[in-house]
């Protein structure tokens, strides 16, 4: 299988949580922080959410002029396998394109920039993941970054698709069982599945610290 170099870039809580507990966003990067997401992303090809964090916080997914002039903006990907998407939300407008990966026809109707991909489930019915990145490396995507959310990117850790994690650590704690956290899947059953980490560099950024992670 080919695919593109994935990486992982999310903000988190102390606790690991990435939204309040009634899953409303909340900011949690600092502005130093901010700025360096802006321009690790206008470095990838491709950006990817789930159609989770589009119904919740209707992202554009495109880098700012404030913090990149001149900004190359990435391909936007949404995980969507039954095609939710709203035809007015921010991630479909076209200023760059948007590809919507589903595993059924879409009937929609989305501007020119918008492209659906039929892609195929997995034995857990969910897209499959190294079938869609086959596909998107075919595309042309070579590099893609994962922003969320937590049961993205638990599938993708759990798969092994994942080359490194940049993680930023807010110092404030949110709390709660179901709240959600980074990988907001099933989690592991024995501490044979055990997803280890290599940490590669830590610093400290505004008011919080930045970790950078490679999967072992």
């Amino acid at each position: 299988m080919n695919r593109p170099y994935v990486i992982i870039n999310c903000a988190m809580s102390a606790d690991g949580k990435i939204a309040l507990p009634n899953r409303k966003q909340l900011r949690l990067s600092c502005d130093k922080d901010l700025e360096r997401m802006y321009k690790l992303r206008n470095e990838f090809d491709a950006v990817l959410v789930g159609i989770g964090s589009i119904l919740s916080d209707n992202p554009k997914l495109t880098v700012k002029e404030k913090y990149v002039k001149n900004p190359c903006q990435p391909i936007r990907i949404v995980i969507d396998s039954k095609c939710k998407t709203p035809t007015d939300s921010l991630v479909v407008n076209q200023i760059t394109k948007t590809f919507i990966v589903t595993n059924k026809r879409c009937d929609k109707k989305f501007e020119k920039n918008v492209e659906i991909i039929e892609c195929p489930t997995d034995l857990d019915g969910l897209i499959d993941l190294e079938i869609m990145l086959d596909i998107l490396h075919k595309r042309g995507i070579k590099t893609l970054m994962i922003e969320g959310g937590g049961t993205v990117i638990w599938s993708f850790l759990k798969k092994d698709l994942v080359d490194d994690l940049h993680v930023y650590i807010a110092p404030i704690i949110i709390g709660g069982k179901k709240t959600p956290t980074m990988t907001d899947g099933p989690g592991i059953k024995s501490e044979d599945e055990i997803i280890s980490l290599k940490i590669v560099a830590i610093k400290n950024l505004g008011n919080g610290i930045l970790i950078h992670y490679k999967r072992l």
